[in-house]
């Protein structure tokens, strides 16, 4: 039993459809989104038709969230206008319905940061000079009420495999963006060092088998989208996976 998990697609339809491409030529069925799917300078349009076409089961992310606390707001940043002007009510009415978490086969826990906080991290922490890893104390105080033993999450962007004595925690990594800065909750970079989009498989019938891939893409068409929205930090981001 194969199942594709994706995160962080961030309206980055070309490299979905890259990964969606890929996922169907290995025979999987079975795929389910972290969340920020929309967000971004890109194609949030053609990302939800994509989403909505393969009938994919996503979970809501903080700037999905976002995207719906300020769907009627006239103060908002020109990204943010930008989807916002893409999206149809449908696809808001996709947004407005996901829920913060979800369960799969019983087995498997799915988060877009901590089941607490979407804006949080699972499992990084951040460092004046470097992102680490949380002390699996840490993590396990963070996942106190959940009784699965494995746990999805995305956010943070970063491929991630964690093994705590109860618990198996995986990052698939970001499909559409894989460098960022950011200032909270202090100043800090991700970065994963190559364009590649990225998703993960487990196979629960082969002793839980996990597999992180990187496909390749045209990123440059990405990088074009977020230039003409007037996003070189996006454009610089897509096309060195460095921020």
């Amino acid at each position: 039993m194969k199942i594709a998990f994706i995160s962080d697609i961030h309206g980055n339809a070309w490299a979905l459809r890259a990964v969606l491409d890929d996922i169907k030529e290995k025979g999987i069925k079975e795929i389910y989104d972290l969340g920020d799917s929309l967000y971004g300078p890109l194609d949030p349009k053609g990302t939800y038709h994509l989403l909505a076409d393969w009938k994919i089961e996503s979970v809501c992310g903080n700037q999905d969230r976002i995207i719906i606390e300020n769907a009627d707001s006239p103060e908002i940043n020109p990204t943010l206008k930008y989807v916002k002007n893409q999206l149809s009510e449908k696809a808001m009415l996709w947004l407005e319905e996901l829920p913060a978490c979800r369960i799969v086969h019983d087995q498997i826990y799915l988060c877009h940061g901590t089941p607490a906080n979407d804006s949080g991290y699972l499992l990084e922490q951040l460092h004046d000079n470097f992102v680490g890893i949380k002390d699996y104390n840490q993590i396990e105080i963070l996942l106190a009420d959940v009784k699965q033993k494995i746990i999805i999450c995305g956010h943070s962007h970063k491929p991630g495999l964690v093994e705590t004595q109860e618990r198996l925690i995986i990052n698939p990594g970001s499909v559409g963006l894989p460098a960022y800065d950011d200032e909270l909750p202090m100043p800090h970079k991700i970065e994963n060092y190559s364009p590649k989009a990225r998703y993960c498989i487990i196979d629960l019938d082969r002793n839980l088998t996990i597999e992180h891939v990187a496909v390749s893409y045209d990123y440059e068409n990405a990088a074009l989208a977020a230039e003409k929205n007037k996003r070189e930090d996006w454009a610089r981001w897509l096309r060195t996976g460095r921020a």
